[in-house]
């Protein structure tokens, strides 16, 4: 059969659009799928890279954040007992007790986990439940130091070691509690703490009774005591009891083993941040003003933040604000007299006091005629050594500043102070 040249050319195009139609469906359509799966892995690596270059980025962020966290758990929690560890407690007491002339003796209750402002008593051979603050303490040191496993056998191992009484392991019980009591605890919305009421029968002069009250509430530890009771024996001497309640706080370093392993003829814990010894607070001693507020500004290398502003003789340090990193680092205090009152405020790179920032701040009263700042630096400890504070001072009170900055860096200080010179004062 003889084609003509026309059906040639139709014969040729609808060869060409078979060939194209095979092409598409067996070789461009399994490429574009190919295209689209490789661009979707291409899509997942990139943002697993994005995501892991992120992370590495904010590690010196979250260096420091955890680094403040830390500073802010141990300096309020340290006022108060790692644990109840009652052949400790005994000895302290009894130290307290003879160095202030009575003559007396101790009769512990139960050690209870409950509110503080509860006046339950729970039943003394019953399981103590954990305290509310025990899983955050675990959590900070599950993750930023050893493992939750190594932590309980630490604190079972020394309970065998260091405690015998009944009370005494049923506290160390709650430390490490099951998992069906960390629920519990978390799920009760009530803060808990360990607790323990001591009374104290007690024999001696008034004057030996007051400089007792007065040892307790001079003591390293917060000893409170709720009720006291005294009847005249006879001209000199008095009788009657005191009742003391113990608190523990769970700590997120390793100061329940150093206080169980405590000798008590040596000095165990940090030292004063500050580095201006005890009398930086009081002017005593020191030949520094009394201060109103204190700045310690140390070495990205030291484990406190970089910088710390407070109020002084702040002992749970409620009033602090930290800042931290390997720079100078911007931070403010705004003083203000309003209507014969005065507050202050202030901020850092990552924290204020108060929160709400935009208020007059917080009431205080000054300790002499002028506002004393006294700050506490120290000696670059190498090259690459690049903190410090740009501290800026607004005055807005009817006193003087006095600036007093202690042991900073000679060559190279960490310490600036940006203030108006005709009421702030850098000494």
């Amino acid at each position: 059969m003889k084609i003509s040249k026309r059906e040639k050319v139709m014969l040729l195009i609808l060869g060409i659009l078979g060939i194209g139609i095979l092409y598409y469906q067996f070789g461009y359509t399994a490429l574009v799928k190919s295209v689209e799966e490789k661009t979707k892995v291409k899509n997942e690596i990139e943002q697993k890279y994005n995501t892991a270059r992120n992370t590495i980025d904010s590690m010196e962020s979250q260096k420091s954040k955890v680094k403040t966290l830390k500073a802010k758990i141990t300096d309020q929690a340290g006022p108060f007992y790692p644990t109840i560890s009652q052949e400790h407690i005994i000895l302290e007491l009894d130290k307290l007790i003879k160095e202030s002339g009575l003559e007396g003796g101790m009769k512990f209750e139960a050690t209870e986990v409950k509110g503080i402002e509860s006046i339950k008593k729970s039943e003394k051979d019953k399981e103590l439940p954990e305290s509310s603050l025990q899983a955050d303490a675990d959590e900070y040191n599950y993750k930023y130091g050893e493992a939750k496993g190594e932590k309980n056998a630490t604190a079972e191992n020394t309970d065998s070691k260091t405690n015998n009484s009944s009370e005494q392991n049923s506290a160390n019980a709650s430390n490490t509690g099951s998992k069906k009591s960390t629920k519990d605890s978390n799920s009760n919305k009530e803060n808990t703490v360990t607790q323990l009421k001591v009374n104290i029968d007690f024999n001696g002069s008034y004057e030996n009774v007051v400089k007792f009250l007065k040892s307790l509430g001079d003591y390293e530890r917060k000893i409170p005591v709720y009720t006291i009771d005294m009847t005249q024996k006879n001209l000199e001497e008095v009788a009657g009891a005191v009742n003391i309640i113990i608190y523990s706080i769970p700590k997120i370093d390793d100061e329940t083993n150093r206080y169980l392993k405590w000798d008590l003829n040596n000095m165990y814990g940090k030292a004063q941040p500050f580095n201006v010894g005890s009398a930086a607070g009081t002017g005593i001693k020191s030949g520094i003003d009394v201060s109103d507020f204190m700045v310690g500004v140390k070495s990205s290398t030291s484990e406190l933040p970089t910088l710390m502003i407070g109020k002084a003789n702040d002992d749970l340090r409620t009033t602090y604000a930290y800042g931290d990193g390997n720079n100078e680092q911007n931070a403010e205090i705004v003083l203000t007299k309003r209507d014969d009152k005065y507050y202050y405020k202030y901020k850092t790179n990552i924290d204020k006091i108060p929160v709400s920032y935009n208020d007059l701040g917080n009431e205080f009263v000054p300790n002499s005629d002028n506002i004393v700042v006294n700050i506490s630096s120290e000696s670059r400890v190498s090259d690459d050594d690049k903190s410090g504070v740009k501290l800026k001072i607004i005055n807005n009170t009817d006193k003087l500043v006095k600036v007093n900055v202690t042991g900073d860096d000679i060559r190279d200080p960490r310490v600036s102070i940006d203030g108006d010179s005709k009421n702030v004062s850098v000494n």
